[in-house]
């Protein structure tokens, strides 16, 4: 990504009646576009922040009152797709209850289907990972979703850590598998990928909102198959 040093930010006045803050949103409406558009067009790795802005209409000089870099952007693009994702599972008339999750987790697949429903948004979470920066944008923007999802699933403040690193496995990896059936990676129906995600996360929210976790040692000793060479 392209790193310069960012001109000083100024105050705004309102301008032809408009406020600053309005022009601002304006302005994050066009970059975001115009980020999105380009990375379905070019891939990440060939954009800067001249081509983004050019595309956008906006001039340098005023990105840079928002924004760092493009990994700026990109995150924030990022949050906003996964804020509006927690909003849509916090709205669901499905909430988990005395383990009966099937229905949140359907409720939470569809939220991560939808964001993703943007073959734009799809693309930029999955070409992430070639920008280190941006691959940062998105583990921030995924830590806070699993957050929120933690939230419902456990009235702990201080969840298990083993809750966390379940949810984060679980929040990550359909969002990662979602991203990947929307691009054609993965031939299954809307209807066959979402019953798959749910069943897996239907157990994965009972461990959560159970506390049962098990130990390594005591599940493949109870498989013994799967046990051989395994040492305890």
């Amino acid at each position: 990504m392209e790193r310069v040093n960012p001109p000083r930010k100024v105050a705004e006045r309102p301008y032809r009646g408009e406020s600053a803050s309005k022009r601002r949103s304006a302005r994050s409406g066009r970059l975001t576009k115009a980020l999105l558009n380009l990375v379905q067009e070019l891939g990440i790795g060939t954009l800067t922040v001249s081509v983004v802005c050019e595309r956008a209409g906006v001039s340098k000089r005023h990105f840079y009152e928002q924004y760092d870099n493009l990994d700026g952007l990109a995150e924030e693009v990022l949050e906003s797709s996964f804020s509006a994702a927690s909003e849509r599972i916090a709205s669901s008339t499905h909430q988990p209850t005395d383990g009966a999750s099937g229905g949140f987790i359907a409720a939470a697949v569809e939220a991560i289907l939808s964001t993703f429903d943007d073959a734009r948004m799809a693309k930029l979470y999955l070409e992430a990972a070639v920008n280190r920066g941006i691959r940062d944008a998105k583990d921030r923007a995924v830590a806070k979703f699993v957050d929120s999802m933690l939230g419902v699933l456990t009235a702990n403040s201080s969840p298990d850590p083993r809750a966390k690193l379940t949810a984060h496995l679980l929040i990550a990896s359909a969002s990662e598998v979602v991203a990947k059936w929307l691009d054609g990676d993965i031939a299954l129906s809307r209807r066959e990928v979402v019953a798959c995600l749910v069943a897996i996360g239907s157990d994965g929210a009972r461990r959560i909102g159970d506390g049962n976790f098990g130990t390594a040692a005591a599940e493949m000793r109870s498989n013994p198959i799967q046990s051989r060479g395994i040492r305890y």
